[in-house]
């Protein structure tokens, strides 16, 4: 019978090291291949087959990253240009090359409204709140630091008739959710899908906690948002008629101040975004959800904290060559995966990862997404790190970084360099190559029989 083998290559360099991505088999059906993609930012990747008497079955695809703060990379939460309507991951990595920033890897973030885009839970970035929910959340401090819970995030807003009245920031306004309150953050205008009456807000100062109305608009579904100012909005329907009479009792001229309040804990965050069900509390794997596809074996993404605060990101596949895994048994991966606090984030379609590859200048798509293309998400995770000027090679990766051949067999490779920072860079001039598996071409491996 014949036997596969894993291929791969032993370099004899004039660089630094080279570090090929090991493969391990333990008993319970994984293999596992680790790749460096910066400082203290790696990529694994993991296929798991469940042995039964007829053979492997429920085949499943899983990516992790793990992230150890350090001054070089840092996590942050990135969407479009306004959080109405949604944006790809290539997308949002070609903005990044504007703020001189290169993409390491991401993931999809927030749940979101399909129909809109609107991430539900709150979003923060560059330390600006962009819309409001207390909803299980993961924040990032500019160190690089993770915190995963829920903000306990409330505005208020009083002056003129408004005593203390609590309303939701950058939301779409239903006849239920009360008075709303929107920023350019949105988008041009309120685009709400019904009739409300609108109070248009400016700043009285630098300090845009106070505002002063300088317009009603009624009966209106899209209230146009100043460039610098704000709209408050009710249904003209809403079954708050309480605050459907104050907020028109409102006049022109009146000043309104606004607060927000949160956990002690979220004072500070850089960047954060919303979740859905904690899965692992204490380093415990918890079993109650909420989710309606807790049951179901879907693609995941999950978020975790280990105890010395290495964060860890999980997917699972669920595509043609994997089952997908449900919230009960992510949960216990998460807790296996060392993690003593966990948050879901959304999946499903919207389960992706993309990496920059080392060696490469461009985002590539790490696991394989249900929709069979990466789907348009409301925000994404990134790693990010500043971009540096190439210098001299100093590790050298070869592609494919694994795979798997019959005896005889020829496997073609291709060889990349990067710097000591992980910055794509020239090969260098002088290389010599050995194998132990077989004969070496120009650009390929023919293996031993």
């Amino acid at each position: 019978m014949k036997r596969v083998i894993a291929c791969a290559l032993a370099l004899c360099l004039t660089v630094c090291l080279f570090s090929v991505p090991a493969a391990a088999v333990s008993r319970d059906g994984i293999l596992k291949w680790t790749m460096p993609l910066a400082t203290s930012v790696d990529l694994i990747e993991m296929t798991h087959a469940e042995e039964t008497a007829d053979g492997p079955k429920n085949l499943l695809q899983q990516n992790v990253l793990t992230y150890e703060p350090n001054l070089t990379v840092r996590p942050m939460v990135i969407y479009g240009s306004t959080l109405y309507g949604r944006s790809t991951m290539s997308k949002i990595a070609a903005y990044l090359e504007d703020e001189n920033l290169n993409l390491v890897a991401g993931v999809n973030g927030s749940f979101f409204d399909m129909s809109t885009g609107i991430p539900y839970g709150f979003v923060v970035t560059d330390g600006v709140l962009r819309t409001s929910g207390s909803v299980n959340s993961v924040g990032f401090s500019r160190n690089g630091g993770v915190i995963i819970g829920n903000p306990d995030m409330h505005i208020f807003v009083s002056g003129g008739p408004l005593n203390n009245a609590e309303v939701f920031y950058n939301k779409v306004l239903t006849t239920g959710n009360g008075i709303g309150l929107y920023s350019r953050d949105y988008d041009t205008a309120t685009k709400n899908p019904i009739s409300a009456y609108n109070v248009v807000l400016t700043p009285t100062s630098d300090s845009k906690s106070e505002l002063k109305v300088t317009k009603i608009v009624e009966n209106t579904a899209s209230c146009p948002i100043p460039a610098n100012g704000f709209v408050l909005s009710i249904a003209e329907k809403s079954t708050y008629s309480s605050a459907l009479s104050s907020l028109k009792a409102v006049q022109v001229g009146d000043t309104l101040t606004f607060s927000a309040l949160c956990d002690d804990m979220w004072k500070g965050i850089a960047y954060a975004c919303g979740g859905g069900d904690m899965l692992v509390e204490d380093g415990e794997a918890l079993t109650s959800f909420t989710l309606d596809t807790k049951d179901e074996q879907r693609a995941r993404t999950a978020i975790g904290r280990k105890s010395d605060g290495t964060l860890v990101i999980y997917t699972a596949d669920e595509s043609s060559n994997s089952a997908g895994i449900d919230l009960y048994d992510l949960a216990e991966k998460m807790a296996e995966l060392g993690c003593d606090t966990a948050l879901n984030l959304d999946g499903g379609g919207s389960t992706m990862v993309g990496v920059q590859y080392p060696g490469y200048d461009k985002c590539a798509t790490a696991n394989s997404p249900t929709d069979g293309s990466m789907r348009a998400c409301a925000n994404f995770i990134f790693f990010v790190r500043e971009k540096t000027e190439a210098e001299a090679a100093d590790r050298l990766f070869l592609y494919p970084a694994h795979s798997f051949a019959l005896p005889g067999a020829t496997v073609g490779f291709s060889l990349k360099a990067t710097d000591a920072n992980y910055v794509a860079t020239s090969l260098p001039s002088r290389l010599s190559w050995s194998s132990n598996y077989g004969t070496l071409g120009s650009n390929s491996l023919t293996l031993d029989a």
